[in-house]
């Protein structure tokens, strides 16, 4: 499998990254960039991956297109597709506006950028003329990186929202968290260490648990206690009401 990664921005690397690690040797996979050429070879020199400046499109069994979304329709023009597994990751573009041009097919993804280390959320959008081989391709393709979940014109702005955008609302969150630790006296490494490995523990223990996220709560909020005071103080401050509104905001798509 071939695979042309056109674009070489931070979710390019961290796709390119993540399926390197998962075992897709990098002399089968190519970057391009029609703008910084530096970072292009800057990142096939620290990958081991090959480049290109003349994307014969017909040598590959994968296109990725990581441009910016405004590149993409302008793109595919430009090239004659056949058979190829064709894959678009630039947020706001719908499979039928890349199926309007090509006889292939087109899958949107929208994958986070914790695909670099294989533990990302990609939600994938299946065009009407992909066929269920390309399908299973592209499933397994992502899988290869993290988890996978298909979804469609109503559901894909809400995943781009919650999977897509929240590693920076978690950051957010880590960075108001780490100066209260680093007040106590630990250093910003450590700070951010205890916090980031309490949030992943927290994490991977919801992956494994059905009851409700309340439920688990009152696990390790015993009524008093300081779990407790602090979960009624971001109550208080109505953080459910700012995290419905950030995610409502980021899945706007009139702006």
């Amino acid at each position: 499998m071939n695979i042309l990664m056109v674009g070489a921005g931070s979710m390019s690397e961290a796709l390119v990254k993540g399926w390197i690690d998962s075992g897709i040797s990098p002399q089968t996979i190519t970057m391009t960039n029609r703008t910084d050429r530096a970072r292009l070879f800057a990142l096939a020199e620290q990958y081991g991956v090959r480049t290109t400046t003349d994307e014969q499109i017909d040598r590959f069994d994968v296109i990725v297109l990581a441009m910016q979304p405004d590149g993409v329709l302008e793109y595919i023009k430009q090239h004659r597709w056949t058979d190829q597994l064709l894959i678009s990751v630039a947020a706001h573009i719908t499979p039928a506006e890349i199926e309007a041009h090509v006889t292939c097919g087109a899958v949107c993804a929208m994958p986070n950028t914790p695909v670099a280390f294989r533990t990302g959320m990609t939600g994938l959008w299946f065009g009407d003329h992909v066929s269920d081989i390309k399908k299973r391709q592209a499933t397994t393709l992502f899988e290869r990186v993290g988890e996978t979940v298909e979804t469609d014109a109503s559901t894909m702005p809400y995943l781009m929202a919650a999977a897509g955008c929240s590693p920076a609302f978690f950051y957010e969150i880590v960075g108001a968290m780490t100066p209260v630790l680093t007040k106590a006296g630990f250093n910003e490494s450590a700070a951010r260490r205890i916090i980031a490995q309490a949030m992943k523990g927290s994490a991977e223990l919801l992956l494994h648990e059905e009851r409700p996220t309340a439920e688990l709560i009152q696990d390790v909020a015993a009524p008093g206690g300081p779990t407790d005071r602090g979960v009624h103080v971001l109550r208080e401050h109505q953080l459910a009401e700012a995290m419905h509104a950030a995610l409502m905001e980021s899945a706007r798509e009139d702006v």
